[in-house]
């Protein structure tokens, strides 16, 4: 089925700081958008400001991580057992998708923030009358679905990748447990698309600025976006991981065999130099086997997924730090 480019992707232009650009201009424009208020007395507030910055940020950043992709897919192409034809097809499936899954993404996300509106106002009917009694209505109405289907895109396309690369290390990938850093791009995958969910959930006090701390209105996307991560997160790694266990779990059984041929019921190998000459390779071999890590990670990809893992807490204690401190001085 044919592909195109992922719409999302086209919105970002190929130039220089063309990322930057976008997320600047979104930002002023969708605040205006979805801070529409033409009744000032109005109990009812809008969280113009989280609705426009998640926006904002997740569609430059899911073409920078997309571009991430890509290069770490170059980095592995001298490991991929693939033809030109079938790598550029894993290629396209980063950046690319059919007119079904788009539509698919789109009907998704547009259900899930009705769904969630719904909730937040006691019917599905009651969504469509708030839409269109005020302009207020009508903005935050925009705004919620805007976010909800956005969001709902991007996360599709990060898991169609993940899932690309799960693929590659299930079958294509060749695998040496003595150089494992060759495996480092499909860790590198699973920390940076994790990354655009990690920053979306930092986002998510911008809620409470506005309209204030409100579970039913966070929680759900919270929620959302956790499970995703989590799926994210493993995805590209777990077939490699399982493939690196097997073979040092095949590797170290070969290698206790051949020890145990070579010695048999010797239980004295002090008295047999030629014997512990023999062997003492296949030992220096086993230790460093043993020491083989079956997960595609080194200390450095690992710090920095420990630094993103802290910034939504952070941003979520500042946030209600600040709350407190402005109900203390008002």
């Amino acid at each position: 089925m044919a592909t195109r480019k992922f719409w999302l992707l086209r919105l970002v232009p190929t130039i220089r700081h063309g990322r930057l650009l976008v997320g600047v201009i979104l930002a002023p424009l969708l605040l205006v958008l979805f801070d529409l208020d033409v009744e000032d007395n109005s109990s009812d507030t809008t969280p113009a400001i989280f609705f426009s910055l998640i926006i904002a940020y997740i569609i430059p950043m899911f073409s920078f991580i997309t571009e991430k992709s890509q290069q770490a897919l170059e980095e592995l192409r001298p490991n991929l057992e693939l033809n030109d034809a079938d790598f550029e097809t894993a290629r396209a499936r980063l950046d690319s998708s059919t007119m079904r899954a788009t539509t698919a993404h789109l009907l998704t996300g547009i259900s899930f923030g009705i769904a969630h509106l719904s909730y937040l106002r006691g019917s599905v009917p009651e969504v469509f009358v708030e839409a269109t009694k005020s302009v207020e209505g009508f903005a935050s109405t925009l705004g919620a679905i805007l976010v909800w289907l956005v969001m709902t895109s991007v996360i599709s396309m990060l898991i169609q990748q993940t899932v690309q690369f799960a693929q590659l290390g299930a079958n294509n990938v060749r695998i040496s447990l003595l150089n494992p850093r060759t495996l480092l791009p499909f860790a590198r995958v699973s920390i940076s698309s994790s990354l655009a969910v990690i920053g979306a959930l930092a986002l998510f006090p911008l809620m409470s600025i506005e309209s204030g701390v409100n579970l039913a209105e966070s929680l759900p996307g919270a929620i959302a976006a956790l499970i995703p991560l989590m799926v994210i997160f493993i995805i590209p790694v777990w077939p490699v991981h399982k493939r690196l266990a097997r073979m040092k779990e095949l590797e170290m059984a070969d290698l206790d065999k051949r020890i145990d041929d070579h010695t048999g019921t010797e239980s004295n190998l002090a008295s047999n130099p030629d014997l512990i000459e023999k062997i003492t390779p296949l030992i220096n071999y086993r230790r460093e086997i043993s020491e083989v890590s079956t997960w595609p990670f080194d200390t450095g990809v690992m710090t920095r997924l420990s630094f993103y893992l802290i910034i939504p807490p952070v941003t979520w204690a500042g946030a209600a730090l600040i709350e407190n401190l402005v109900d203390s001085v008002i």
